[in-house]
């Protein structure tokens, strides 16, 4: 069974260890890459033993089991709700701007995914945790630009779709890669930006 993040049943105190911990796991794999991360850089980081660690998540399996599974869930809880949304347009620009919220897009959060992402060992975590929420994502804006394809003309939506997140994808890229040179806020402006042109009727409801 996967080690849980942060849950209603764990005591104040523990919860607040719980995510302190979590945000060090963030902070250490940042600096020194998923390989490099170690119970004792972590422990050092949140200010605790590594027993306190081992208490409560394991190993340092868990330990990234638990920080991936609290990311994602981080990430679910900013764009979900979009989608009740009943106009698509407005469904279209809210997962965009989903996409550049601080809590995932910030240097260290960034560096956590490219890690979970570009470390061959990850990959079997990430498979397990993030893929379905990430092909959730996916078809969300592809269906959202299928509905605004039945009030604008719009060729190919599924193409506009994989257009708009292949853009966000580049610029988290860019902003990883070359830390400070670009704000989330800036990010996000150039990403609705792409969607203005790439379907003009949506500037002006930006």
């Amino acid at each position: 069974m996967p080690t849980k993040t942060v849950t209603d049943e764990d005591s104040p105190t523990s919860a607040r260890m719980k995510a302190r911990i979590l945000r060090a796991v963030v902070d250490v794999v940042a600096d020194h890459g998923l390989s490099a991360t170690t119970l004792a850089r972590v422990a050092d980081t949140a200010g605790v033993s590594q027993g306190v660690l081992v208490f409560h998540f394991k190993s340092k399996a868990g330990l990234l089991n638990a920080t991936c599974r609290h990311l994602t869930e981080d990430y679910v809880a900013l764009w979900q709700p979009i989608l009740a949304e009943a106009d698509p347009a407005q469904r279209v620009i809210g997962l965009v701007g989903a996409d550049f919220h601080d809590s995932i897009c910030a240097p260290a959060q960034l560096a956590l995914w490219f890690a979970f992402w570009g470390e061959s060992a990850a990959q079997p975590l990430y498979d397990d945790i993030c893929r379905a929420e990430e092909e959730r994502r996916a078809a969300a804006m592809r269906q959202a630009c299928r509905d605004l394809a039945q009030q604008i003309a719009i060729p190919d939506p599924d193409m506009l779709a994989t257009a708009i997140d292949g853009f966000t994808d580049g610029l988290w890229l860019q902003m990883h890669l070359q830390q400070g040179a670009l704000s989330p806020d800036q990010a996000r402006d150039m990403a609705l930006s792409h969607l203005a042109m790439l379907v003009p009727a949506l500037a002006e409801r930006m």
